[in-house]
């Protein structure tokens, strides 16, 4: 069986490789990191993606010219697959903030950055895809 696949959509470059390091390191996984929500769209249409961690402030994403962040993302993802997990990911960790981005975005995890530990990245993930 070929590794599973993770899009690592990240807009700081030293968290998406680590993220990516840990991994496919750690984890076996193959892994893919973009910003591009086209073709980002066009992976997911295409079943290419077995898991999505977005995170949720993403400062160079658009969509049709307009800013999107990773809760938009996340609904658009759902759309398209409802089944596809998804791990929504960010440093807004206060009070309720894991209740209110779950909700809002649907997705299926919550990852409170940062993460020092890459093993806790790659059991949130192993446990996403059982």
């Amino acid at each position: 069986m070929s590794a599973r696949r993770v899009l690592i959509v990240e807009d700081n470059p030293l968290v998406a490789k680590f993220y990516k390091l840990a991994l496919e390191r750690a984890g076996g996984f193959e892994c893919s990191v973009n910003e591009d929500v086209e073709q980002i769209l066009r992976a997911v249409d295409a079943g290419e993606v077995d898991l999505a961690i977005l995170d949720v402030s993403l400062s160079d994403s658009r969509h049709q010219g307009e800013p999107i962040d990773g809760v938009r993302l996340a609904q658009m993802l759902k759309q398209r697959r409802p089944h596809l997990p998804i791990l929504i990911a960010t440093a807004h960790a206060m009070t309720g903030d894991r209740e209110r981005f779950l909700a809002s975005s649907g997705a299926d995890g919550y990852l409170e950055k940062p993460i020092y530990e890459p093993q806790v990245l790659v059991e949130k993930v192993q446990a996403l895809l059982k």
